[in-house]
């Protein structure tokens, strides 16, 4: 039902209405010095166009509240909808030459990240969101991604949420590859949004901006998933065949609570 709108001319002339009678009927008491009964009565006939004005403003404020929440929440549903357009901009830009091949997502339409916690990811090296666990899925170790983007990998399970270790933690490990086929195992460093890895040999080129994806060698990501890009290369003292390369992942939980998750079997 659409709320009734009062026409803003008509809500001045009525303020302006109420304000000049207030006015008139007190300039008139004091003029000529009415008795004690006749200024009571004049101070009840007073509050006729004082409770009129205040319901007018009580009404007005009313419609605008009711306004102001129909266009937050459309503001929501507009951010959602950026939101996941921004992923499948974001995707295509890194799959243009590098396919995906992920058919074993599960529950797609369900799960959804419930929480971020918000104060161990940037403080400490505990790295962790949750999801909501519908099926109430009790075992098992699956990969977490948003669209094609890598999140993480499942760590404790309960019926009502599900715990999420982010590829950033310290304790989280994933087989990745670029498009010109440089492999390696990379670690999370504890600090946001960041993970490396070792070349070992400089036989593969790559090169700052390199987009890296999941590999599924490790059996637990699947194959293709995006993972992030290539910041910075440091050479390792005393090592000429040994750099450390480390990835700005592109999932950023900031930005993810209430979104859709994948959990891949």
């Amino acid at each position: 039902m659409s709320a009734e709108r009062i026409p803003t001319k008509n809500k001045i002339r009525t303020l302006i209405f109420s304000f000049t009678l207030f006015l008139l009927l007190l300039l008139a008491s004091q003029a000529i010095n009415l008795n004690h009964k006749a200024q009571r009565a004049l101070s009840q006939i007073l509050e006729i166009p004082e409770r009129f004005f205040i319901q007018t403003l009580d009404r007005f404020q009313e419609l605008e509240n009711r306004k102001i929440a129909k266009l937050k929440k459309e503001i929501l549903v507009l951010q959602d909808s950026i939101y996941e357009k921004d992923l499948q901009i974001k995707s295509l830009e890194n799959l243009k030459s590098y396919p995906p091949n992920i058919n074993n997502q599960k529950d797609k339409s369900d799960v959804y990240i419930s929480s971020f916690d918000q104060m161990n990811f940037n403080c400490c090296k505990k790295h962790r969101v949750y999801v909501s666990n519908p099926n109430q899925i009790k075992e098992g170790v699956f990969a977490v991604s948003q669209g094609d983007f890598a999140i993480g990998k499942t760590r404790i399970l309960s019926n009502n949420e599900i715990e999420v270790r982010l590829l950033s933690d310290p304790e989280e490990y994933v087989s990745i590859k670029t498009t010109k086929e440089f492999f390696c195992i990379a670690k999370g460093e504890g600090t946001p949004s960041t993970i490396s890895c070792f070349n070992e040999s400089k036989a593969v080129e790559y090169e700052v901006g390199d987009t890296f994806f999941t590999t599924g060698f490790d059996g637990i990501y699947p194959v293709g998933l995006i993972v992030g890009r290539l910041k910075s290369i440091e050479n390792i003292e005393n090592n000429l065949f040994r750099q450390k390369l480390k990835i700005e992942l592109f999932f950023d939980p900031f930005k993810s609570i209430n979104k859709r998750a994948i959990l891949h079997e």
